[in-house]
């Protein structure tokens, strides 16, 4: 949250705003008024993620357009005609879709040079199909106001004011007339006067930059006569410039000269300073016509800076970065899975989200196709069809939806092509679905938790070498202790750090009755971290899994081949103490890709060691381990002290010891012979062993 100092300066700026005329954009004199609006929309200064605005989704917004009027028939006056709503929304995606062509057929005013500077923004309007009820809409919703009074103010003589004049209260107006759920439609309102300036000069517009406190709030206000491009309009207002003006503002834009220090002129941070866009050129609100700029540098070609509408025609790319992050994070469900801009249907089933990703790095994927039923009535005998395989669909409900879920699905060639087949569908646009799922080269890292009975105090995440979140979980169901719970996900080659934290302090032990930091109960939890089919982190051991408040565990992975049985250095088909012995002779650096380094660091050491402890014995490609004779070897090791070293009965089982350093490693296991008599060997890290026999009594 930004400091009281940066807000007052940002506020004392605004109302030093120096305007060369009377203000035609209301927005500042909203901010001026509500300090609450300005920590509001102060929080969000950082710059937005950047997009690429090739590969980029289109956000669709679908739009209801309010006409408050005077009671004049359709077609007059303030009641604007159905041809000049229908403009606004074809103008804005002409104008927020990039479209040349059709901007320069509005005017031959637009120079070659001012329409190089648009961009597409992939952002495009429709008006709504949908009313909040889900019966069928033109979009239009219109609002005789001719009877709207309210604190000794009329609509009739002044319209509405912005809080800086004379007209109805704003927020009288859009709650008396109705505002339609900001989360499923954008509400824009036309009306007659601003402020009482009888539809003339002044304010011709104005908005908030994002949603509010009070959610019908939300939503331009502009002049009927300076909104579109057909109809009764101004002459200085027929391009639909100013609605778009707006609808920047809305997106949360501020205008070009915003927030201006002592040099207007001049920005020492983009992201913080000026309209928080760093491509947008600092500048004030003087510029004069298309030609005379205050500061050297301004876009008067800026649709959000007040020079005339011939000459604005681009948001920059930053400006489309800002707009496109607000929808995406305040406002996702009106861009996201919003059916508002489809016609309504008695019977219409579509796929509305599948969860594929576009690259891939196994060759199996796991992915949830959605099926949702949008007519009026229930659908049965529908069924889907995948890659050309057909699947039964349950019967859906009206209004409902259905996931199908498939596991472990062959990626193929990465070619998705699912389609919904239902006899009696009446829109069939939405049946159909097709993507490519690109293979990548990139590493599959599962992380497999299995907590104590205090789940619900474990969280962990996986951060990149830049600081980047890649993968997380925990906050887990308490008494969760049974349960094994799993993530994957594909990593790029690089380095990464697994931190896990236990909001209580011990790690993952459930009892630790002489708190000695052994754990006496765990509830044989375990943390497992693999990559490409390989361990590469083994937290289990009663000694270990007490890891205080935070464990961190440092790791690299690369592009290298699986290891089929990782262990089996020598490729005899199990792990024995002979490759033991191969691993501590590559103890030190051994470069990438090594069989020998199991954490993938390009080191052998400790960590390497300890992974492969557990394999002895084990025979590839089971879960089995090989047994001498009918007898069963058994190694269970724990980390004990040189000078220290003992036997630990568990469960009338020897718990062998085991001693290490980057010089040698000294491994003790036993077989049992007969009932209490038990074969000790110890392995030495020169390859030579000691063999005793020894009694243990029970």
């Amino acid at each position: 949250m930004k400091t009281f100092k940066l807000l007052f300066f940002t506020v004392l700026s605004l109302l030093n705003t120096n305007i060369f005329s009377q203000e035609q954009c209301g927005t500042d004199e909203i901010l001026r008024r509500n300090p609450f609006l300005q920590q509001l929309y102060a929080e969000r200064v950082d710059c937005a993620p950047e997009v690429n605005l090739e590969t980029a989704e289109i956000l669709t917004v679908p739009v209801v357009i309010h006409v408050i009027h005077l009671g004049e028939p359709i077609g007059e006056g303030t009641n604007i005609s159905d041809e000049q709503v229908y403009s606004i929304i074809d103008n804005l995606n002409h104008r927020f879709r990039g479209d040349t062509e059709a901007l320069a057929a509005l005017t031959d005013e637009y120079d070659e040079y001012e329409l190089s500077l648009v961009m597409d923004s992939k952002i495009e309007f429709c008006l709504s199909q949908r009313d909040p009820d889900n019966n069928p809409t033109n979009g239009i919703h219109r609002y005789d106001g001719s009877n709207l009074t309210n604190n000794g103010e009329s609509y009739v003589l002044d319209g509405v004011t912005n809080g800086n004049g004379d007209g109805i209260s704003e927020s009288y107006m859009k709650e008396t007339v109705g505002c339609w759920d900001i989360q499923k439609y954008f509400n824009l309102w036309i009306v007659s006067e601003i402020n009482g300036n009888n539809g003339g000069n002044g304010i011709q517009g104005y908005s908030y930059l994002g949603p509010t406190g009070n959610n019908c709030l939300y939503g331009p206000v502009c002049l009927y006569n300076v909104s579109g491009t057909v109809g009764n309009l101004k002459t200085s207002h027929n391009l639909n410039a100013t609605v778009t003006h707006e609808i920047g503002h809305a997106f949360s834009l501020y205008h070009t000269f915003s927030n201006q220090g002592s040099n207007p002129c001049s920005e020492t941070n983009g992201c913080t300073q000026g309209d928080q866009c760093p491509d947008t050129p600092p500048t004030s609100a003087n510029n004069i016509g298309c030609t005379t700029v205050d500061c050297p540098d301004a876009m008067i070609e800026n649709y959000m800076d007040y020079t005339p509408q011939t000459c604005r025609i681009a948001f920059t790319q930053n400006q489309i970065e800002r707009m496109r992050d607000l929808l995406l994070t305040q406002l996702e469900g009106l861009v996201i899975d919003n059916i508002k801009c489809q016609p309504l249907n008695s019977n219409d089933l579509a796929i509305t989200s599948v969860s594929l990703p576009s690259e891939w790095c196994r060759d199996e994927v796991s992915f949830t196709v959605k099926i949702s039923n949008y007519g009026g009535n229930d659908v049965t005998g529908a069924s889907i069809k995948v890659n050309g395989v057909t699947y039964p669909l349950p019967p859906i409900d009206a209004g409902e939806f259905f996931n199908l879920g498939f596991t472990d699905y062959n990626l193929g060639e990465g070619y998705f092509d699912i389609e919904v087949i239902y006899l009696d569908d009446e829109y069939t646009d939405n049946n159909f679905y097709s993507t490519y799922v690109e293979p990548s080269e990139s590493n599959w890292v599962e992380v497999i938790i299995s907590p104590d009975v205090w789940s619900n105090e474990i969280d962990w995440e996986i951060i990149d070498e830049f600081g980047e979140l890649t993968m997380e979980g925990g906050d887990y169901p308490f008494g969760s202790n049974d349960i094994d719970f799993y993530e994957g996900a594909c990593l790029t080659e690089g380095c990464y750090t697994f931190v896990i934290t236990d909001a209580n302090g011990d790690g993952m032990c459930s009892f630790d009755f002489d708190n000695d930091g052994i754990c006496d109960g765990s509830y044989d939890s375990f943390v497992n971290i693999i990559s490409n089919n390989n361990l590469i982190f083994d937290l289990s051991d009663p000694s270990e899994i007490d890891f205080g408040s935070e464990l961190t565990f440092d790791f690299c992975i690369n592009n290298c081949p699986e290891v089929y049985c990782q262990g089996d250095f020598d490729g005899d088909g199990s792990v024995t103490v002979t490759d033991l012995l191969d691993l501590l002779y590559n103890i030190g650096n051994v470069g990438t890709c090594s069989p020998y380094d199991f954490d993938n660091n390009g080191v052998v050491g400790t960590e390497d060691v300890l992974q492969f402890l557990p394999k002895i014995g084990l025979i590839c490609g089971t879960d089995e381990y090989f047994k001498i004779g009918s007898i069963p070897l058994t190694v269970i090791y724990e980390i004990r002290d040189l000078s220290n070293i003992n036997h630990v009965i568990l469960d009338k089982q020897i718990m062998s010891t085991k001693y290490y350093t980057l010089r040698g490693v000294e491994v003790t296991y036993t077989r049992s012979l007969s009932n209490g008599i038990y074969l000790q060997e110890t392995l030495f890290s020169d390859g030579t062993s000691e063999v005793k026999k020894i009694f243990m009594g029970e």
